[in-house]
């Protein structure tokens, strides 16, 4: 029989090795997928001070990360990070730094894709899983820029899998991915990744009474991710909204009943290029913040946004205009209801 000594030091060696082989994989993991995630410095529209009711654009800067997901330069972050964005500047992990503007934002989903100027050559871009290719209780990497510190790593595990509702006019149901690896501000956009370094989730947010990283990390799943890429999300006009209800129309002296209250028109964009016009009265009417003001979007080409349902399909038909076609928008501005037309000359607006 083996001595008691003999068979502890055997037992221990195991362990030691079995540590020191998880920490080299997740060394090489880390050297692999690095060089592909991004670090975004966002200037954005800001939102009101508390307090503060006159409102006038003005902007602030924000920090979040994204993962490269192509040679061209299309890069997955998370919506709220660059969803009113007027510059992105990407910073790649060699310290090599692009511009950046986005393509598309969902943000029921906060999922978004921006499209970098310039991807260094030498970068291998990093690969999506496949959907479903993860379970409760899988060691997960995250790596991000938490507080701005650049690139920096943490280990956890995937601990929780939690469905949203259906989305309405489509067959998309959001899923999140839970986890307690440490996820802290400028993390949010950045990729979550099995242990074969493919991409799991899309960072959005932490559950946390403090702020801190001894939270709940909520990411996006990768099944979500291929749902929204295969859905042909369209392109980013610039209208940041808020739909309004039959009551809440009314009061704003809306008799339409309906309509989308403008909240901000992103620079450069299609809303802006159109001419329409973003709140300026900053006010909190029950647990809601918002800007009046603004212009309130009624209808495009003829069909009215009346639920959220409406609003979603109006998005689908722009996404499959093409060059050429005449679009019209009808909005009140001032109590006055107006329309203008757009001749589609780019559908990437």
């Amino acid at each position: 029989m083996m001595p008691v000594n003999r068979i502890f030091f055997l037992i221990t060696l195991s362990f030691i090795t079995s540590c020191a082989s998880a920490d080299n994989t997740i060394q090489k993991l880390y050297k692999s997928v690095n060089p592909a995630v991004v670090e975004l410095h966002v200037k954005s529209l800001a939102d009101p001070k508390p307090g503060q009711a006159a409102y006038k654009a003005s902007v602030a800067g924000s920090l979040g990360s994204g993962a490269l997901i192509n040679k061209k330069g299309r890069i997955l972050t998370a919506a709220h990070v660059v969803d009113k964005a007027t510059e992105i500047e990407v910073i790649y992990a060699d310290g090599t730094k692009t511009s950046g503007h986005v393509v598309w934002v969902e943000s029921m989903i906060d999922l978004a894709m921006i499209q970098a100027v310039d991807v260094p050559e030498n970068i291998e871009p990093l690969k999506l899983a496949k959907a479903n290719d993860y379970q409760v209780g899988e060691q997960v990497v995250v790596i991000g820029a938490p507080y701005g510190v650049s690139h920096s790593l943490s280990v956890g595990y995937l601990s929780g899998i939690r469905d949203g509702e259906k989305i309405p006019a489509t067959d998309i149901t959001p899923r999140l991915l839970q986890t307690d690896a440490s996820i802290n501000v400028g993390n949010s956009g950045g990729p979550m990744f099995n242990d074969k370094g493919e991409i799991i989730g899309i960072v959005s947010y932490i559950l946390s009474k403090s702020g801190g990283s001894h939270g709940l990390g909520f990411v996006v799943s990768v099944d979500t991710i291929h749902a929204i890429m295969d859905s042909d999300p369209g392109t980013f006009s610039g209208f940041i909204p808020f739909l309004l209800n039959q009551q809440q129309a009314y009061a704003l002296n809306n008799s339409a009943g309906h309509g989308m209250l403008i909240q901000h028109v992103v620079p450069r964009t299609l809303a802006d290029k159109l001419g329409f016009i973003g709140g300026n009265i900053s006010v909190t009417i029950g647990h809601t913040s918002l800007l009046l003001g603004g212009d309130i979007l009624l209808s495009i080409n003829g069909h009215k946004i009346t639920d959220i349902e409406s609003a979603i399909k109006i998005k689908q038909r722009m996404a499959d205009v093409k060059k050429g076609d005449e679009i019209s928008f009808t909005f009140l501005r001032a109590g006055e209801v107006k329309t203008i037309y757009w001749q589609v000359e780019n559908t990437q607006y």
